[in-house]
C-alpha cells in the first residue's frame, strides 16, 4: 500500500494525545459517579467507545494520506540524464535550457508509462544513480524538479558517455535485487563528446548487448549550434560564454546518439518524437485492464472506499453505543 499525500500520515502522533483525553474523561466520569452516587458504564463501555474513535480518527486520517496500490510493474526503466556544463545551452535567457527540455520529456514519459518501474541515473564527468528503482512517480516527479541540476558533481564541463553507460552495467550486474531486472535505458543528452567516440564507447556498449540491456537515445538540441548563456547568481545574463576569446557552441550529435542507438538494437528519437518513444516503451508489456487506454489512475487503486466503510462503521458503533447506555441509564 502506498500514500499519495503522505505527509498526511503525521497526524497519526496525535492519536497518542487522543488516547491520553479519552483514559482521563473515563477517569472523571468514574468519579463524578462515584461522588453523586450515579450508576456508571461497565469498563466495556469505555473500551469500546475509545477503540470506536481510534479506528474512526485513523481512518480519516488515511483517507486524507489517498491510499492506494498498484498493480505488478511489467518492466524496470532507467532514465540516464546528461547534467553536463553542454546541457545548459540556450540561445536566449528567455529560452529553456536543454535540460530543463529533457525534464519535459522525463515527466511525459512518466505520465505515459504506468505500468513500469524507474530510476534515474544523472552523469557528466562521473555517473551516479540519484533514485533507486520505484513506482512511486510523485517522488520521480520531485526529483526531476529539484534534484536534477547542472553541477551536481564538482566538474561538470565533459560529457564522459562512455563512463555513464559503463556504469549502468555495473549497477545491473553487482546490485541485481535493486537494478537486475533493467531491461531499457532512456539516455537523454546533447551527444557532445570529444575524440574517437566509437573507440571509447566499444567497450560498454558490448556488456550492454551481452546483458540484454536496449538503450533508447534522446537527442536534445537545436539545428546548427547553442551558446552557453553566462549566468551571476543564479540569473541568466544577456551574453554568451567565451572561451579564450570564442564563444562556446553546443551542437546536437545525434551521429553519437544514434551509433549508441543502434549497436543496443535500439533507437534514436528526436526531441519532438516523445509519443513514439512511449509507444516504443510501452509495446510488449502486459497492460492492465483497461487496454490501451490505461492511464495512471487505473494502474494505482484508491482504496480509500475500504476505510472510508471503516470510518462509518466506527461512527455507526459509537452512535448504538451510545443509545445502548441511554436505554440502560432509562432503565
Amino acid at each position: 500500500m502506498y500514500f499519495q499525500y503522505s505527509q498526511a500520515l503525521y497526524l497519526l502522533l496525535f492519536l497518542a494525545p487522543l488516547l491520553w483525553l479519552l483514559i482521563r474523561s473515563k477517569k472523571k466520569i468514574l468519579n463524578i459517579a462515584s461522588v453523586y452516587k450515579l450508576k456508571t458504564p461497565g469498563p466495556w463501555y469505555f473500551k469500546i467507545k475509545s477503540i470506536l474513535i481510534i479506528t474512526f480518527v485513523s481512518s480519516l486520517i488515511l483517507i486524507a494520506a489517498r491510499p492506494y496500490i498498484v498493480s505488478d510493474r511489467s518492466a524496470d526503466y532507467v532514465f540516464l540524464i546528461d547534467v553536463s556544463r553542454s546541457m545548459d545551452a540556450r540561445q536566449t535567457c528567455g529560452d529553456l535550457t536543454f535540460l530543463d527540455r529533457s525534464k519535459i520529456i522525463m515527466r511525459e514519459i512518466l505520465g505515459g508509462v504506468p505500468e513500469a518501474r524507474f530510476g534515474i541515473f544523472a552523469f557528466d564527468r562521473f555517473a551516479f544513480p540519484i533514485t533507486q528503482m520505484t513506482t512511486d512517480f510523485d517522488y520521480l516527479n520531485d526529483v526531476i524538479e529539484e534534484g536534477v541540476h547542472i553541477g551536481m558533481t564538482f566538474e561538470a564541463t565533459k560529457t564522459e558517455l562512455a563512463n555513464a553507460l559503463g556504469v549502468i552495467v555495473d549497477k545491473k550486474s553487482r546490485l541485481p535485487d535493486i537494478f537486475g531486472d533493467i531491461t531499457k535505458v532512456i539516455l537523454i543528452s546533447d551527444g557532445y563528446v570529444s575524440g574517437d567516440f566509437r573507440r571509447r564507447l566499444s567497450v560498454p556498449l558490448t556488456r550492454l548487448r551481452n546483458t540484454g540491456v536496449q538503450v533508447l537515445t534522446v537527442g536534445i538540441g537545436n539545428p546548427g549550434e547553442t551558446p552557453i548563456m553566462a549566468s551571476e547568481r543564479g540569473q541568466c545574463l544577456n551574453e554568451s560564454i567565451n572561451l579564450d576569446g570564442e564563444t562556446v557552441l553546443i551542437p546536437l550529435r545525434d551521429d553519437v546518439l544514434k551509433f549508441i542507438a543502434s549497436e543496443t538494437q535500439g533507437l534514436y528519437f528526436a526531441e519532438g518524437e516523445t509519443e513514439r518513444l512511449i509507444e516504443t516503451l510501452r509495446a510488449g508489456l502486459v497492460l492492465i485492464p483497461g487496454g490501451e487506454d490505461s492511464q495512471i489512475d487505473s494502474y494505482r487503486k484508491d482504496i480509500s472506499v475500504y476505510f472510508l466503510t471503516l470510518a462509518s462503521i466506527a461512527l455507526l458503533g459509537l452512535i448504538l453505543l451510545r443509545l445502548k447506555l441511554k436505554l440502560e441509564s432509562g432503565d
